[in-house]
């Protein structure tokens, strides 16, 4: 869910707020409030992407990267094995 940031300015002493909400709905609706108790004031809500995704997708692309070096050792692994020359009951490769 993407989560909004309310922002607002009044002009009148220079005033700066922030305050992150749920979502774009309740900044909407918080903005309506806002300037009918003040015409004058700035009200904006900018769209804000959750952490915790960012975080998460950082994570499954850190956990594919790790699975395909695995695959990798693995293939490397196998192909060794093929180009081995083993004498029969032997468990190390000649040479």
């Amino acid at each position: 869910m993407i989560k909004a940031l309310l922002i607002i300015t009044a002009l009148g002493g220079g005033v700066q707020h922030t305050t992150e909400m749920p979502n774009m709905k309740s900044c909407l609706d918080a903005r309506v409030t806002i300037m009918k108790q003040d015409p004058d004031a700035k009200v904006l809500c900018v769209p804000k992407e959750d952490d915790t995704l960012k975080i998460r997708n950082m994570f499954e692309i850190f956990m594919d990267l790790i699975d395909q070096m695995k695959e990798y050792e693995e293939i490397d692994r196998l192909n060794r094995e093929e180009d081995c020359k083993r004498p029969f009951g032997a468990l190390e490769c000649e040479g």
